[in-house]
């Protein structure tokens, strides 16, 4: 069952709850079945017949069963005066509303009375891709509605927000309100439920019986009506969406509290109990001395415990979700949902976990390796990404966790805490299905507020003080704020969006009209006039745009973006289909069977075939529902528009998951992100012009050559746009392009970033000069003194600056690669960060602690990014 408009937990139990599904008297429900089969007799797989025999046949049937009786109108133009946007019904709440849209002169006045519309295709036509065999209307159905919900919206003064889409099998419900409405929407495929011969049935957990009920209570005209049982006079949608936001927010914070409270601080415990190179040091004195485990290495277990995290949350989240194969029995054996079960299974027989065997741990690892490098043999796909790799925390290498600590570990991500005084066998099963990916940003606030603190006390009879050896997770004062990082609501994040993207978005559009308005005169267009139609194509513009959140934290905002962007990428696709075939100088194309399509829908193909060739060739489980063109649109945004930066690496890293998850394609390794998720500070940067004029005015010189590195960064960065990265060798190409052009760029940053340290400790550099550095470093104020110290060697540093800022040096050679570690005096003045916090604190070794703010040992990475405010 595709979509996620309501939760899987609310369809599969909070609707037995409800007073619609109990007061659903068992004779009108086997009635209703009755009256379906009737309908979809003589139906099977391979029945050929057109929308319209579909429409007369099933559709009209299956609306008066659902008790829409004939209160619609077929064809109501939503267009004005143009016949663009015609859904093939407008649906009411009354025969009083279908009486008053009646006496409406003009057909889009009429949906100001319409509760919802819908849009029928022929039977069992895909629903999410086109099909250019449909000749007059070749866009993918499920873009279409988007158009017509958008348009809905607006000539009904926000009346209409609702729609059905159906191919006669599937029926589709929409909300124009949700965050995605290409994603977040609620399916049935009736003919699998009634088990039409041909049709399989794929619905998990959600029995035949039960889908229909459902069908049944969400698409019938009352769920569209305001429930006389609810003190809200909500609708029932209404009610159900609630429902589920309520569920995602209780899900989310009981587990937050869990994994942070408890799961977080014995994990990482364990973790470190388990490392024989653990760091330690000594505390106490005599008979009272303990080793502790030091500030730097509880910072890697810290490190280790959250990458290990991450892992957990992305198998679980996407197993639940079916984007790895668990309904492959080759899989399964192996998968993480296995482990979950087998662990919930003993924890409710009470059987007991070893404290020295580590088979859950080990299991979990195989997992981890799988998805890493793959296994053609039991239909696992490479996803690589670089969050699996087994050099990505050399601590989860070379430790062990014992069962007994793991596998309570995994039951508490996997279930919900059971009501006090409960059984514990009445836990909760989590389905991660239903948790946006936004909610991993609400856990990753929590992440932000803990470090870990080693206590350890000898005991102490005297003083009756018990024996203390633990590693515990406590709050960072202020945590959130010093690290600048803070979650944005939901409802902001949407008007940000429609206030700047939706902006940038509509601009295209109308460039695009503007550019139809041109050629309409003419009666045919040559070659290049038909270049110039497709290189103003408004979706293929909206991927060319480039948006970085400077502050992403979590990737909350990206996520969002991502979003937002599809669903006006694919609604821009089904437009501009629209519009271009209705022009004379395109009816040729329409005749011919070869309607114009967006060029964007040529690289969708592209990619989807090449998916489908190596799932073929390497027995891979990928269905066409996997590979649908709302799936690939929002890999394309994630590789071509979505950039971010933050200062905290974990905060990137979890980022990268969560942007990872909400694009996922099957059979497609995770996409390059290195280049488009940067560690960095976006309050603190250079800009190139600026800084080369200023060089110039001292007499320093930064060669114009040195410019070409700009370019040539560009061209190899522009390569790794245009990546798809439907395979493991296109990934690692755009990790080799993306490397040659940091290569390339280094020199310059630290160029920058030497620049920015002078003016961060030296006012009104460079205008204050050279004068301003002796005061810096403490040296004698007489010029004389200075200079009789430089001759003596006793003044290095300060040798080693005035040498870099002398007329007629080239600071890119002198800073070479943009990072010196040696210990002299010339090394410290060419690694500015270094230079600048050592002079500040007196000592260069609190620039070796590294954790992605101003006193990291590497130069920035956005060193010449315009200074901009965090969100």
């Amino acid at each position: 069952m595709q979509g996620q408009l309501f939760s899987h937990d609310f369809l599969l139990r909070g609707i037995l709850e409800t007073p619609p599904c109990q007061s659903l008297d068992a004779s009108a429900f086997a009635a209703f079945e009755a009256e379906l089969r009737v309908i979809y007799a003589g139906l099977d797989a391979h029945s050929t017949i057109n929308e319209a025999q579909t429409e007369a046949l099933v559709i009209n049937k299956v609306l008066v069963a659902l008790g829409w009786g004939d209160d619609f109108l077929p064809q109501v133009n939503l267009s004005g005066k143009r016949r663009e946007d015609v859904p093939d019904c407008l649906l009411f709440a009354a025969p009083e509303h279908k009486s008053a849209a009646l006496a409406e002169r003009k057909d889009d006045r009429r949906y100001r009375h319409g509760l919802a519309i819908l849009e029928a295709k022929r039977w069992l036509r895909p629903l999410d891709r086109g099909d250019v065999s449909e000749a007059t209307d070749p866009d993918a159905p499920s873009s279409q509605m988007l158009r017509y919900l958008s348009r809905a919206d607006v000539v009904s003064d926000r009346a209409v927000k609702w729609g059905m889409l159906t191919n006669g099998n599937i029926w589709r419900l929409y909300w124009q309100d949700a965050r995605s409405r290409s994603e977040e929407f609620f399916e049935v495929d009736v003919a699998a439920a009634l088990g039409i011969s041909g049709i399989q049935y794929e619905f998990d957990e959600i029995a035949p019986p039960h889908a229909l009920r459902l069908f049944f209570l969400l698409f019938h005209r009352g769920a569209f009506l305001p429930q006389s049982w609810d003190n809200a006079n909500r609708s029932f949608h209404a009610f159900a969406l609630n429902e589920a936001r309520l569920y995602e927010e209780k899900v989310s914070q009981d587990l937050g509290e869990r994994v942070f409270t408890e799961i977080f601080p014995q994990l990482a415990d364990a973790l470190a109990r388990g490392d024989l190179h653990a760091t330690t040091r000594e505390v106490g004195f005599g008979q009272f001395k303990r080793k502790q485990f030091t500030p730097e290495y509880l910072d890697e277990v810290r490190e280790a415990a959250l990458v290990l995290l991450y892992r957990l949350l992305f198998l679980f989240y996407a197993e639940d979700r079916n984007l790895l194969p668990v309904r492959d029995e080759r899989y399964a054996p192996y998968s993480v949902r296995r482990i979950r079960e087998e662990v919930r299974d003993k924890v409710d027989a009470g059987g007991t976990f070893s404290s020295t065997l580590s088979s859950v741990w080990l299991s979990l690892q195989s997992a981890f390796e799988l998805i890493d490098v793959g296994d053609d043999d039991i239909g696992m796909p490479a996803y690589n990404g670089g969050l699996f790799n087994r050099s990505r925390s050399a601590l989860l290498t070379r430790t062990k966790v014992p069962d007994k600590v793991m596998a309570p570990i995994i039951d508490a991500l996997s279930r919900r805490s059971p009501s006090t005084g409960s059984d514990p066998s009445d836990a909760i099963w989590i389905n991660y299905r239903d948790l946006a990916v936004a909610h991993l940003g609400s856990i990753y606030e929590r992440l932000l507020e803990y470090s870990l603190v080693h206590e350890v006390q000898a005991k102490d009879d005297y003083k009756d003080k018990p024996e203390i050896n633990r590693i515990t997770a406590l709050p960072a004062s202020f945590a959130r704020k010093v690290s600048g990082s803070y979650y944005t609501h939901d409802d902001l994040v949407r008007l940000l969006l429609r206030e700047s993207v939706g902006q940038l978005a509509q601009q295209r559009i109308d460039s695009f009209e503007a550019h139809l308005k041109k050629l309409g005169k003419k009666t045919s267009l040559n070659p290049g006039d038909w270049d110039a139609l497709d290189a103003q194509d408004p979706a293929d513009q909206m991927l060319e745009l480039k948006i970085c959140d400077p502050a992403m934290g979590s990737g909350h905002f990206l996520v969002a973006l991502v979003d937002d962007l599809a669903d006006r990428v694919l609604e821009a696709i089904a437009s501009a289909s629209l519009h271009v075939n209705a022009q004379p100088w395109a009816a040729h194309l329409a005749e011919a069977g070869r309607p114009w399509q967006s060029p964007v829908l040529q690289r969708i193909s592209a990619i989807r075939r090449s998916i489908q060739t190596t799932a073929s060739e390497r027995g891979w489980a990928v269905t066409d529902a996997q590979l649908d063109d709302r799936h690939i649109v929002r890999r394309m945004i994630l590789k071509k528009a979505i950039f971010g930066v933050d200062k905290n690496p974990m905060a990137v890293e979890l980022a990268k998951t969560a942007l990872w998850l909400h694009t996922f394609t099957v059979g497609a390794p995770l996409s390059f992100l290195d280049h488009h998720l940067k560690i960095g500070d976006s309050l603190h940067g250079e800009q190139l012009p600026q800084v080369q004029k200023d060089l110039q005015a001292l007499g320093a010189l930064l060669l114009q050559t040195e410019f070409d590195r700009l370019k040539r960064a560009a061209t190899q960065l522009a390569q790794v746009a245009e990546q798809t990265d439907v395979d493991i060798a296109e990934a690692q190409l755009s990790k080799e392009l993306a490397t040659l052009a940091d290569a390339e760029l280094a020199p310059l940053h630290a160029v920058l970033d030497f620049w920015r340290a002078l003016r961060w400790i030296i006012p009104g550099w460079p205008v204050a000069k050279v004068s301003q550095i002796a005061t810096l470093l403490k040296l004698p104020k007489k010029e004389d003194e200075r200079r009789s110290g430089l001759a003596a060697g006793q003044y290095p540093e300060y040798a080693a600056l005035l040498k870099l800022l002398e007329p007629g040096q080239n600071l890119v050679t002198v800073l070479g690669a943009g990072h010196v570690d040696g210990t002299d005096a010339a090394s410290k003045a060419a690694n500015p960060l270094t230079w600048c916090w050592a002079t500040r604190r007196g000592t260069a070794s609190s620039c070796r602690k590294s954790n992605g703010s101003r006193n990291a040992a590497r130069p920035l990475p956005h060193s010449h990014a315009l200074p901009t405010a965090k969100r």
